[in-house]
């Protein structure tokens, strides 16, 4: 194991239940073969976001690009592989706070709470794996992102619970459709 990536070549079906406990952040790549419709070796990849899967393809050696379901690639790994799997670490999304277990701790006298703004569409046909009512939760959250009120506001506001709303804001930086200010 290096300190640049995790080794996660034990088979992607266990590496990906590790990750999600773990909530992990990154890139898992591989090269790859024997990929329905894809002739010869390529790269797969599989984008995590707190552990869960937001994305998954495969790369061509000629550089196209395709959409790949995650069954099809845990299915080729187990019966084909298993192969060299790496999770290159992506930054943690930017923290309001100084690390703790909560998003937003109450305002401060002289500071103000940050106000989250929105930086890029949210396409939750992506996240792959994820239940509907995660999809939903996090649809709300981002809808209700207005660049004007702060994250206590939008707390209070929601029809979920703070904590909830809490992660789902934290799940929509680590996506990087959302900023903080």
């Amino acid at each position: 194991m290096s300190k640049d990536y995790f080794d996660a070549s034990l088979g992607l079906a266990f590496s990906l239940k590790v990750f999600e406990r773990y909530r992990k952040n990154g890139l898992l790549q591989a090269k790859i073969y024997h990929i329905p419709g894809i002739r010869g070796r390529c790269m797969g990849y599989i984008q995590l976001v707190e552990g869960k899967v937001t994305s998954c393809y495969v790369e061509a050696r000629s550089g196209e690009r395709q959409p790949m379901e995650l069954n099809t690639l845990i299915t080729v790994d187990a019966e084909k592989g298993p192969f060299e799997w790496k999770l290159i670490p992506l930054p943690a999304p930017p923290s309001p706070t100084p690390p703790t277990s909560r998003l937003d701790s109450s305002p401060r006298l002289g500071h103000s709470t940050p106000v989250p703004r929105i930086v890029a569409p949210l396409d939750v046909t992506t996240l792959h794996g994820w239940t509907d009512q995660h999809k939903l939760m996090l649809t709300t959250v981002y809808r209700a992102i207005d660049g004007q009120r702060s994250i206590e506001e939008i707390k209070r506001e929601m029809p979920l619970r703070p904590e909830v709303t809490e992660e789902a804001l934290r799940v929509l930086l680590a996506l990087n459709v959302i900023t903080t200010t």
